[in-house]
């Protein structure tokens, strides 16, 4: 009798979390060319491989680590959207036994973007420099981490950049180390799939044939729903690489506001994907931090690639 139970309430439950699965799947619509293809096209395995996609975390891993040039610009705006300070660098970096070090040169700079004793006035600023222009030697790899057990270091600022780094390279996973929209970030979560409107395409971009996912927030919910409001992502249709991804996130609240929009493209050759350019517009109005827009472009070009 007990074994009959359990194996009732066994095939209930995992009904139950199939029916739950088969949401996701219903939810998204496909282009007229995506459904002509549907004899290689499985929608299940294609939302699989999105969440399992670490095609764009390892272009971020090779711009650390492979030889390259690069152009960065950023700008800070005040709270008319007036121009306050703003900073042009060429970066040429190089890599030596698996330590990566680079040459900044600073082309323009204007405005108050430093203290007098040279320490960044905005957190946005400090964690851009940090990221992608470091003034150190480090330790670089290609081999690819899980980014949510990385190791965080002690203090605010090394929990704002990995909950930074997590909004970039796991866009649509739920970050549970921040408060309230941590959940709300989990696009692909059964309770969050009534909020969107998901598309899959077959798109051409920059003479590849490609699959071009969408992920849309209905405007009919509350803004409060959802902290992602689009997501776009574009893969190569033969290795499912992506090539290119441009999302918005934002949310307002009484304890925080943030508004945020990326767009980053990659490019793959002998096989290596990197990072051709990244583009970053966000506000964020934290308590007891002065509110931050700022927005910045980085182009990289000539990279050496060996494998």
């Amino acid at each position: 009798m007990k074994i009959a139970v359990i194996i009732s309430f066994s095939f209930i439950s995992n009904f139950l979390i199939a029916q739950e699965e088969e949401k996701i799947y219903n939810s998204v619509q496909l282009d007229t060319l995506t459904i002509y293809a549907a004899n290689e096209f499985d929608i299940k395995t294609f939302i699989q491989r999105i969440k399992d996609d670490t095609t764009f975390y390892q272009a971020f891993k090779n711009l650390n680590y492979y030889p390259h040039q690069a152009l960065g610009n950023l700008w800070v705006y005040n709270k008319r959207e007036k121009e306050t300070a703003a900073e042009k660098v060429s970066v040429i970096q190089h890599l030596e036994k698996s330590y990566m070090w680079q040459v900044r040169k600073t082309i323009s700079s204007s405005g108050k973007l430093r203290t007098k004793k040279g320490k960044y006035r905005f957190t946005t600023a400090e964690i851009y420099y940090d990221i992608f222009f470091p003034s150190d030697t480090i330790a670089v790899s290609t081999e690819i981490t899980n980014v949510k057990d990385e190791t965080v270091g002690k203090g605010k600022k090394s929990k704002y950049k990995h909950d930074l780094k997590l909004m970039m390279f796991n866009p649509g996973e739920d970050i549970s180390g921040v408060p309230i929209v941590g959940k709300k970030m989990s696009i692909f979560d059964n309770d969050m799939v009534k909020y969107y409107d998901y598309k899959v395409s077959i798109v051409n971009y920059n003479g590849i044939e490609c699959y071009q996912f969408s992920c849309l927030a209905k405007p009919e919910y509350k803004e409060h729903k959802t902290v992602i409001k689009y997501l776009t992502t574009v893969f190569n249709k033969e290795t499912m690489a992506v090539l290119n991804r441009q999302y918005s996130m934002r949310y307002k609240s009484i304890l925080f506001q943030f508004d945020v929009k990326i767009d980053v493209r990659n490019e793959m050759s002998n096989g290596i994907i990197t990072p051709i350019s990244i583009g970053y517009t966000g506000y964020w109005n934290i308590p007891f931090k002065t509110q931050e827009k700022i927005a910045f472009t980085i182009e990289n070009n000539s990279y050496l690639l060996k494998h």
